[in-house]
């Protein structure tokens, strides 16, 4: 994957200093807690909005990547249904996402800088454990 830390993420801005609201709700951990909500997540950082099929595609591939064996296009079909099914609404119910069904497209929210850094220092937290 490209280098989304050096991307211009859609953030909020900082404020007063106040925590940012979504840190604070159990919604937005429980959408962290799976490895392909986290990863699209941070993709979307560096482009904002894609389609669910490039998304499939994407994760399908780092998957690949990062286990070493070869995605087959059912492979990529299956993690498309959890997409639609399960990661895509869990995301958008936790603000995080704006999923568009009749378009096809995923457009992330805006976030706060605090709430973009927590999701990139996940992704770069598990890229750290696979290379040690």
């Amino acid at each position: 994957m490209g280098g989304p830390e050096n991307a211009p993420a859609r953030q909020a801005p900082e404020g007063t200093g106040n925590p940012p609201p979504r840190l604070a709700e159990d919604r937005f951990y429980r959408a962290l807690t799976s490895l392909h909500r986290r990863r699209l997540l941070y993709y979307l950082l560096e482009h904002e909005e894609r389609t669910v099929e490039e998304i499939a595609s994407v994760l399908s591939g780092w998957e690949a990547t990062t286990t070493g064996t070869m995605y087959t296009s059912e492979d990529r079909s299956a993690i498309r249904l959890q997409l639609l099914h399960s990661h895509l609404p869990q995301l958008a119910d936790a603000g995080l996402i704006e999923y568009d069904s009749n378009g096809d497209t995923v457009r992330l929210e805006s976030l706060h800088p605090r709430v973009a850094q927590v999701i990139r220092q996940s992704v770069e937290a598990e890229r750290s454990d696979e290379s040690a």
